[in-house]
């Protein structure tokens, strides 16, 4: 049976993701930030070929598509969510604004973001994209989709099965990250995530851990155990010891890529016995943040 792999890509940071402002529909332009990542990322997909390049036809996802060689074709339904009055706004003016879709956000409501779209509407709209794309490729293939990191998210946590579930396990995309899945008939891999090792290091946005996280850093060898390895730990103990070392901390722990294959799949827990994480080559980084709360997959097998 043949293979359909799909990449979605986050575009690169747009004017208003540096402002630190909602965007949703707006079509706000890529930041001088955001034409750096974009330009790594044609570097990084000079040798790649793909059957079928998709961007949503938001500039910012756009002008990140012109990294890549072949028809371009443009496809609104990948749009992110419509955040309706949110756009342009700080969080800190919706919050003074729009306290009660604050609150019923808090609840878990449903309700339409500032009037624009609500989420079940945007997981249909995501869905029905995926959908389409891998009817128009029964024979398997490669696909690359330039789109925004709420949709990349909503369509991870559908195929996990975690949309009911807060924070999804799969999340915080960020600018030009690449997320690799591959299609077997109803089989779903994660061969990647996240992946955004060609942008330049000052170019990257890490996540910096609050008080009450830590991030577990999972390094895939080759089977050996590398010196300076802590003390040779499990992951259960590497996950305690992180913990013990309190706000902010950083835990690196080497395994084999089976392990840590396991040790994810385990984290993110998904509902559906059909969605796998392929195992990381030798070599590539697994960053999994730890809080009281939950676990959650920052990234996953990047070089």
């Amino acid at each position: 049976m043949s293979a359909l792999e799909v990449c979605l890509v986050r575009h690169a940071e747009s004017v208003s993701n540096a402002g630190g402002v909602w965007q949703g529909h707006g079509d706000s332009p890529l930041s001088d930030r955001g034409q750096t990542q974009a330009d790594a990322l044609k570097r990084a997909l000079a040798d790649e070929k793909y059957d079928v390049v998709i961007s949503s036809d938001l500039s910012r996802a756009a002008d990140s598509a012109r990294s890549t060689h072949g028809p371009l074709e443009l496809d609104q339904t990948w749009r992110e969510i419509d955040v309706g009055d949110w756009e342009g706004m700080t969080m800190e003016q919706v919050v003074e604004q729009f306290p009660e879709q604050i609150a019923a956000l808090k609840e878990r409501q449903t309700f339409a973001v500032g009037g624009g779209e609500s989420w079940p509407e945007v997981f249909a709209r995501a869905d029905g994209a995926l959908r389409v794309l891998r009817e128009r490729m029964p024979e398997g293939g490669r696909a690359i989709v330039f789109t925004h990191g709420g949709i990349i998210a909503a369509i991870l946590a559908g195929l996990i099965g975690a949309r009911g579930r807060w924070p999804w396990p799969l999340g915080r995309m960020r600018n030009t990250g690449r997320s690799t899945l591959r299609f077997t008939g109803d089989r779903v891999e994660l061969v990647g995530h996240n992946d955004d090792s060609h942008v330049p290091d000052h170019h990257r946005k890490t996540y910096q851990p609050r008080s009450d996280q830590v991030v577990l850093k999972l390094i895939s060898s080759d089977g050996a155990n590398p010196a300076g390895n802590p003390a040779g730990l499990d992951f259960n103990s590497a996950i305690k010891v992180a913990r013990a070392k309190g706000a902010g901390g950083v835990m690196s722990v080497f395994g084999s890529g089976r392990e840590i294959a396991e040790l994810v799949q385990t984290s993110a827990n998904p509902s559906t016995k059909d969605f796998r994480f392929v195992e990381p080559l030798a070599g590539s980084a697994t960053d999994l943040l730890i809080s009281e709360r939950h676990p959650m997959v920052l990234d996953y097998g990047v070089p």
